[in-house]
């Protein structure tokens, strides 16, 4: 068997590696403290030669198993570990034992309890040999508090000698936490043997457990020793799979804003600060206007949490509660929060004298505010043309623009921007708040059925993101008739970038470029287009016909005009979105060019804050910002599966298990092949036959969701993109199904209804 040593081995092999000796040799490979080692997988002749290229004995020995330091299971402690060894039989005998204990009763009893199972190709075995260290004190950091989840805070356990002392429990270990954002050590406790660590030793291995956090991109459990001679040494890291998301906030939701995108993936502070600067703003005034909320000036409604944007859901019940007929669960269904209500069950207000009194304002000031938000709209469509041609015409002299010229034009940009998201804001807000007061309006008629909404809010005219699959279309053609190498398709392609340069795959995403600037994924996206084929809008006449059939003049005209209205809705709201995009366009373009006049590198600029550009621009005050350290913070959650709903005094998560039933978003019943996919750039093969599965999908996703069959997504509610889109295409849509990606495997053969939400898998991946 070819043994390889740490920091030398092929990436074909590492998958077969284990965690532990991938991990270490990733981190070796990256240029980390880690000693020196080898990895064997079966008995080797040779260990005498590979012992002293290491350095000699006393050696480490340890089993690294390909299920061990997995993200929901750590396997800790369960496979052997050998510690001083000092010959070459002694080590011959203890690989062997490594070897063996992958078939422990320990482990199959661990197994059970985690309802995981393992063959022989699933539970592969590695055995990690390292030169001995000989520590002066040793220890575990948590790079987020296990306690209480707070990602501020850095906890560490540490003891005299070797770590092995401290995860074996014999003995009390000391322990410290740190808060990376104050640069301070805000608790201490010391044990019986007086273990301490000093302060230049605690900021280098705090600073290196950033580096490695963000090197894997999640949070980590790292083991580490100092050496006689004051070395750091790195031995393990591992994901930290045990701990509890905070409590010490108000209910978070991330709903609106998963699907829509801003919390599709991990948040720069300049995205976080663009969307905090126009959403704490609209929605405290939203509130004042419908006179819903009392002081929500007051209220902090946005908040940025393992590197995703969350907003205030416990401060919107609050108010909401004191409604006649508010009911949390229903009101959580709509928007897609997902959360277990324990045995006091779900909020419910019953109508009283005290809920009817404070009702009266608020429907007055819902009233008012529907009205005024569509004519806003009305009036904002034609100021945003003219004013974004104006700033969009300039982009192309920003390289030449003196410093007063361009300080002056990025100002009037971040204003534009502002201005359009706080207006795209508040038509979410009335939107949101109109359908829900159709929907409960739809319920009074006697005709109604179950999933009548998800018919009448389909087929829009005007929608705007579907323009882009008309030119694509076009854009198709020609492809077809003169190649891709053409004048003639490199003409239209530019054509189609006049009108459609603000998209992009992450459109939500201001480090991610737009398809202006990089025109070969229009490229991929015309390689891998569908047309779309118009289906048919009889459902939706017969539900229109079946409600209203029954239904009085003066109710059927009632009924006829909230239709059109909450339709209307539908329309401004894709239309708000699409104004949104184009001004981050300009937002991001104005960046790019301000960090290259500043010399801040690409990478680094999207760690500023929107404020603290608006002060360097309008100040010559020199100031200093870490976007180093910020920039550690943003790739360590990177990777992190940060939850959707948490915090509050009861709120409890639903655990994934089996049932895969969703919101239905959009009608119709298919069967299809699951095709599970986490990166829109591995679409390109999707047919109709497939039934995409996705965590959530943004409007980067929309020439994709032209190509498939249906849609699951694991986050998403009845108003969300995905569902717009959905409806549009005629292909079934659920929403909100957890734990989808990992339940559904791909290559499984499933059925969807997309009216009830029921998934249905027929036969598991050949």
């Amino acid at each position: 068997m070819t043994v390889f040593l740490l920091g030398q081995i092929p990436d074909s092999l590492l998958g077969s590696l284990g965690g532990k000796a991938r991990n270490l040799h990733l981190l070796k490979s990256a240029g980390f403290d880690v000693p020196a080692g080898f990895v064997v997988q079966s008995r080797t002749a040779d260990l005498s030669e590979l012992v002293k290229s290491i350095g000699g004995f006393p050696v480490a020995v340890r089993s690294s198993c390909s299920m061990e330091d997995m993200a929901n299971a750590s396997f800790a402690g369960l496979y052997e570990t050998f510690l001083n060894v000092s010959s070459v039989s002694e080590l011959e005998q203890k690989i062997d034992e490594c070897l063996n204990s992958r078939d422990s009763q320990r482990v199959k009893d661990y197994l059970l309890t985690k309802h995981m199972e393992a063959s022989t190709e699933s539970l592969q075995m590695s055995v990690l040999v390292q030169k001995m260290i000989d520590p002066q004190i040793a220890g575990v950091l948590f790079t987020l508090n296990p306690i209480n989840g707070f990602e501020e805070e850095f906890y560490l356990e540490f003891c005299e000698g070797v770590g092995e002392r401290l995860v074996s429990g014999h003995v009390t270990p000391s322990s410290a936490t740190y808060n990376i954002k104050r640069n301070k050590l805000t608790s201490h406790f010391v044990n019986t043997e007086k273990t301490t660590i000093d302060e230049k030793l605690l900021l280098t291995l705090v600073l290196e457990s950033k580096k490695i956090q963000a090197y894997f991109g999640s949070p980590q459990d790292i083991e580490w020793a100092v050496d006689k001679s004051g070395k750091l040494h790195i031995l393990q890291s591992r994901p930290i799979t045990t701990f509890s998301f905070r409590t010490d906030v108000p209910e978070m939701t991330n709903a609106d804003l998963k699907d829509g995108g801003i919390s599709a993936r991990v948040c720069s502070p300049l995205m976080f600060s663009a969307y905090r600067n126009a959403l704490q703003f609209s929605m405290g005034d939203y509130f004042k206007k419908i006179n819903l909320i009392k002081n929500p000036d007051e209220i902090q409604w946005i908040y940025n949490f393992y590197g995703r944007v969350y907003w205030n859901a416990g401060a919107v019940k609050e108010g909401l509660k004191l409604i006649p007929g508010f009911n949390e669960e229903a009101f959580d269904r709509d928007l897609g929060i997902q959360k277990d209500y324990g045995e006091s069950g779900p909020q419910v207000t019953a109508l009283s004298l005290a809920s009817l009194i404070h009702s009266i304002p608020v429907l007055m000031g819902l009233n008012r505010e529907f009205s005024a938000c569509e004519i806003m709209v009305d009036q904002f469509r034609d100021q945003f043309v003219v004013r974004d041609e104006e700033l969009k015409s300039a982009i192309r002299f920003l390289p030449k623009m003196d410093e007063n010229a361009f300080k002056k034009w990025f100002l009037e940009v971040l204003h534009f921007q502002k201005l359009t998201e706080q207006n795209y804001f508040r038509t979410i807000y009335n939107n949101s708040n109109f359908q829900s007061e159709f929907k409960n309006e739809l319920k009074k008629i006697k005709t109604y059925q179950s999933g009548d909404e998800i018919e009448l809010m389909g087929h829009l005219e005007g929608v705007s993101h579907l323009d882009v699959q008309g030119d694509l279309a076009k854009l198709a053609r020609k492809a077809d008739f003169y190649g891709f190498d053409s004048d003639s398709y490199y003409k239209e392609r530019e054509s189609f970038l006049s009108f459609h340069y603000h998209h992009g795959p992450a459109e939500l995403d201001l480090t991610v470029p737009r398809w202006g600037e990089n025109k070969h994924w229009v490229d991929e996206l015309v390689k891998a287009f569908t047309p779309t084929g118009n289906h048919s809008n009889q459902s939706y006449v017969e539900t229109v016909n079946r409600l209203s059939g029954g239904l009085h003049f003066f109710a059927r005209s009632k009924f006829t005009r909230n239709l059109m209205r909450s339709r209307n809705f539908l329309l401004i709201r894709e239309e708000m979105r699409s104004y949104s995009t184009r001004a981050y366009y300009l937002l991001r373009l104005g960046v790019l060019e301000f960090g290259k006049r500043l010399q801040i590198p690409e990478a680094l600029v999207f760690m500023l804050d929107l404020n603290e550009i608006k002060q360097l621009l309008t100040s010559d005050e020199n100031k200093f910002f870490d976007l180093e350290d910020r920039y550690l913070h943003y790739q360590a959650y990177r990777k992190f599966d940060a939850p959707n709903d948490f915090g509050g005094a009861i709120l409890q998560q639903i655990k994934m298990g089996t049932d895969l039933n969703g919101i239905g978003c959009s009608a119709g019943v298919i069967t299809g092949r699951a095709r599970v996919i986490l990166d829109i750039h591995q679409t390109a093969d999707l047919t109709k036959d497939d039934i995409l599965v996705t965590r959530f999908t943004d409007p980067g996703w929309t020439p994709v969701l032209a190509r498939v069959g249906g849609v699951i997504t694991e986050v998403g509610g009845l108003l969300s993109h995905a569902a717009v889109i959905g409806r549009e295409y005629g292909i079934p849509a659920i929403l909100n199904v957890t734990g989808a990606t990992k339940i559904i495997k791909n290559g499984a053969h499933i059925r969807m209804n997309g009216k009830t939400g029921e998934i249905e898998i027929l036969e598991e991946s050949p």
